[in-house]
Formats: C-alpha cells, sequence, structure tokens
C-alpha cells in the first residue's frame, strides 16, 4: 500500500518522466521496507497505536485519498477534461472563508506567477485542505463514537504511545488530556506555521520548485497531512485518557 501511494502522482500526472517513476519506486520502497519492519517487530518501535487498529489505517488513508485529489486536478490543469471542474470548484468555494489556511499559505508563495499557476496552486491547495480536514474530522469522530480500541481490557499504552513518558504514573490520564489537547490545537496551528517555511524552500532548491507537478502533489499534500495526522493522534489521546480515567474511577 505504501508503494502504491508514493508512485500513484508519477503514473497519473501526465509528462512524467521514467526517471521520474524510477525513483518514486525507490522511495516507495525505501519507505515501504520501514513500514515493514516497524509492523513485523513485536516490541514497540517509532509508530504511535500500532496494536490499535484502525488508526494507522485512517492515517494512511488519508494520505493516499489526499495524494490522488491533488494528482487528478493537477492532470485536469494540463488535459483540460471538465469531469471534475465542479469538485474543484466546490472545493475553493469551501476552503475560502476568511483567514483561511489556504489563503495564508497562497500569500507566502512566489507572487511572480503567471495567472494559470496562480489558479493551479489555489486549487491544489484548497483539494489538499478539504480532503485532509473532512477525513481528519470524520475519522477522529469514528473513532471517538465507536468501540475503539476494541481490546480495552489488554490495551496497553506504553506499546501504543512509544514516545509516552509520563514522569508521575498517578497524572498519566491528566498528561493523556494535556497532550491530546495540545496536539489538536498544534494541528491547527501548523496550518499557519508551516507556509512560513515556503520561502526558505524556495530559496534553497530554486523559484521554479512548484512548477513541476509532482513535487506541487507532495508539497501541497505534507502541508494538510501534518495537521491532519496531528489532530487524529490528539483526539485518540484524549479519548485513550478519558477512558483511563473512568477505569480508575470505576474502581
Amino acid at each position: 500500500m505504501v508503494v502504491i501511494i508514493i508512485t500513484t502522482p508519477s503514473f497519473l500526472l501526465p509528462n512524467i518522466t521514467s526517471v521520474t517513476r524510477e525513483m518514486s519506486l525507490i522511495v516507495g520502497a525505501i519507505v515501504a521496507a520501514f513500514t515493514f519492519f516497524e509492523y513485523g517487530g513485536t516490541n514497540p518501535g517509532f509508530v504511535d497505536f500500532r496494536f490499535a487498529p484502525p488508526f494507522n489505517r485512517f492515517r494512511i488513508a488519508i494520505l493516499a485519498a489526499q495524494v490522488v485529489a491533488i494528482s487528478l486536478t493537477c492532470r485536469v490543469a494540463v488535459t483540460g477534461s471538465t469531469g471534475l471542474d465542479s469538485v474543484i470548484g466546490q472545493a475553493v468555494s469551501w476552503s475560502s472563508f476568511p483567514y483561511s489556511p489556504v489563503a495564508f499559505a497562497l500569500s507566502k508563495i512566489d507572487p511572480q506567477s503567471t495567472v494559470g499557476m496562480q489558479e493551479l496552486l489555489r486549487n491544489v491547495f484548497s483539494v489538499s485542505f478539504v480532503v485532509a480536514t473532512a477525513l481528519a474530522v470524520g475519522f477522529s469522530f469514528l473513532l471517538w463514537i465507536f468501540r475503539w480500541p476494541a481490546g480495552r481490557a489488554t490495551f496497553n499504552i506504553w506499546a501504543n504511545l512509544p514516545t509516552f513518558a509520563p514522569a508521575d504514573i498517578d497524572k498519566t490520564e491528566q498528561r493523556l488530556k494535556r497532550d491530546g489537547f495540545i496536539n489538536v490545537v498544534l494541528a491547527v496551528s501548523l496550518l499557519y506555521l508551516i507556509p512560513f517555511t515556503f520561502p526558505y524552500f524556495t530559496q534553497a532548491i530554486g523559484v521554479g520548485l512548484l512548477n513541476d507537478q509532482h513535487t506541487l502533489v507532495w508539497f501541497s499534500a505534507l502541508w494538510a497531512f501534518l495537521p491532519a495526522l496531528l489532530f487524529v493522534r490528539g483526539t485518540s489521546i484524549y479519548k485513550i485518557g478519558t477512558i483511563l480515567g473512568r477505569a480508575v474511577k470505576s474502581r
């Protein structure tokens, strides 16, 4: 699945060279190897909630949906197909509100872009934002209302949250809820903080960074995916803290 997601843009986008496709396969193989060894091990690693599905499936589903949607948006700009125009227009409409993260992100990109490029950037960032936000909120809602994690009696906090290390065991519930809240706040903040790095990327790599559609797909996808990732993680951690608190009170 990881290989398919990473290589999808290179096969959906038009005018992609064979070298780009080969590089995508290499990167996909590296990430897939990391995923294989991470899930193949019996001990906790770096991935949160590895023993509490479908948390990680939801996270990868968000990235997959973003990559496909953004790739198709870029493809429409080249081929001139009108089949998705209404959907893209709706995404632009939904993301056009006061203090919109999309508008703020676009304001940090090189203003010397052509009119056609500015329209493509607006469409791509709008689609990325709408897809990531809708799925993050939807998946968080599902994780919250259903009996997740399913095996609550055998749920191991330390195995599923390997980076979580409270100083005081008695304050685990408080720490979990606090960390969950911080993750949600940070998720919203990142939508506005990440664009501050855009000028540094364009200076380091070149002003034509976003002229390459393959780069644009991942650039815009990661901008919205990282906050979505933190949002789902934050709501999940907060729920674990709530479940722990109820278990302690019921004793």
